[in-house]
């Protein structure tokens, strides 16, 4: 089949994955997983620049395969690509970090789209996304691309590549050749180091589409480069380095993701909730009165959300909700934490000076508990007082899960200014039965 042992190894272990039936714990997770990606995507459906997307790309709704939500009907490329853009648009999705990072479930709209395709039962396609994400969950503990500047996205496609390929019903020599295509055609740079751009939201929506291009490619017994992982120039080399892959099929990964209460970068979750709290403590009053804010927390989140210029003087959304002293003066000022308040804040002139007034600085106590937690500290001096809290990791975070209901609300809320609340709650519900779904389409028709 092939010379590559991991790609043999990967080949293994999807089909072994994919054949273990679902029992509860593991459906509900995964189910858990598609209601908050459909929630992220709905609130980013009415969006000016998502519509501005689907028309550059020919769509126009009115007919095709499959769902793209609240747009219409068309190819399953181009509904993969505009929900999978909706997913990532507030970057509101989930949040794995290993030795790399990433959103495990952006597979998900490509998982979505194979299935409509396919005519798949929700069943089958939670196991294909079930499959893929552990992949990718594996892939983020053994290896560290982003380091050596690769997006997250690399991973992403390899994942989907796994999920689509299943539902596509691709055998062994076939789901090889497409795993090569895939790790030898979509390396992504990371291209963040500065000022965030739309192409955040499009990084990972252009790997699902080429899933589902190589997907088709070795459905046609086309062959992809042999070795693609291992030898001069493979993956390891030029890539990840080192790869260490577990791949155990019978190991429950399906809830290891953290999921987020705002729409915000993973490292502003405690500092948003901890400003919130500080909002009631100060007072309307010492609210006008801060002379500084120190946030502590690990060096992770520093590095990637509180150390760049650019990140005290946001100039657009994406770089906005990817600075941890803009987030917490935000919330401190708003008193809440939506998308629409991120795109007001950045006009907001008192939400950017008390931006200026943040300190970000390393707690090694809080680098030493990354990633099994998220710690985080901001101190605040207000009218000549101190004022201080701390918490382990934000709400959502595996150390401090999302109940179920509150995982609702997070869908319903996002869905009740577009659809309204009766249909919402409707759609809430069906997703919440999406294993027993006969076709998927219903899931993406609220």
């Amino acid at each position: 089949m092939t010379q590559d042992s991991i790609t043999r190894a990967i080949v293994d272990f999807a089909f072994a994955s994919y054949a273990r039936p679902l029992d509860g714990p593991r459906r509900d997770a995964l189910t858990a997983r598609i209601m908050d990606m459909l929630g992220c995507a709905i609130a980013a459906s009415e969006d000016e620049e998502v519509r501005r997307v689907a028309v550059a790309l020919g769509f126009t709704g009115e007919s095709g395969p499959c769902t793209a939500l609240r747009l219409g009907e068309g190819t399953v490329e181009t509904a993969a690509f505009l929900n999978g853009m909706m997913v990532r648009f507030h970057d509101w999705n989930d949040t794995y970090v290993g030795k790399n990072g990433g959103h495990p479930s952006d597979i998900i709209a490509a998982a979505l789209a194979a299935g409509e395709e396919g005519h798949r039962s929700g069943d089958e396609v939670l196991r294909a996304i079930a499959a893929g994400q552990h992949l990718m969950l594996d892939m983020c503990d053994g290896s560290n691309a982003l380091v050596r500047g690769w997006d997250h996205a690399t991973y992403v496609g390899i994942a989907a590549t796994v999920a689509v390929g299943l539902l596509r019903g691709l055998d062994r020599a076939q789901f090889a050749h497409a795993i090569s295509m895939m790790t030898a055609s979509n390396n992504m740079l990371i291209a963040r180091s500065a000022k965030v751009s739309a192409w955040r939201s499009l990084a990972s929506p252009q790997a699902l589409r080429n899933a589902l291009f190589v997907t088709a490619l070795a459905k046609a017994d086309v062959s992809g480069p042999d070795p693609v992982f291992e030898g001069r120039l493979g993956f390891l080399e030029v890539v990840c380095g080192d790869l260490d892959l577990a791949l155990d099929p019978a190991r429950e990964r399906s809830g290891d993701t953290h999921l987020k209460r705002f729409p915000a970068v993973f490292h502003a979750q405690a500092p948003c909730e901890i400003a919130l709290e500080m909002r009631d403590e100060l007072g309307a009053a010492l609210l006008g009165q801060i002379d500084e804010i120190e946030v502590a927390t690990h060096a992770f989140a520093i590095h990637w959300a509180g150390s760049i210029p650019a990140l005290w003087e946001p100039e657009n959304r994406e770089t906005a909700d990817h600075s941890i002293p803009f987030m917490v003066a935000l919330a401190l000022l708003r008193g809440q934490v939506h998308h629409h308040d991120i795109e007001a804040g950045i006009h907001d002139d008192a939400v950017r000076a008390l931006t200026r007034r943040v300190r970000v600085v390393e707690d090694p106590a809080a680098s030493a508990a990354w990633p099994k937690q998220a710690p985080a500290r901001i101190a605040v001096m207000a009218g000549g007082r101190k004022f201080e809290r701390a918490l382990i990791a934000g709400k959502g975070h595996a150390a401090r899960p999302l109940s179920h209901d509150q995982r609702a609300d997070k869908l319903i809320d996002n869905a009740t200014p577009v659809i309204g609340v009766q249909r919402a709650q409707a759609w809430a519900q069906r997703l919440a039965g999406f294993a027993e779904l006969r076709d998927v389409t219903a899931a993406l028709r609220p």
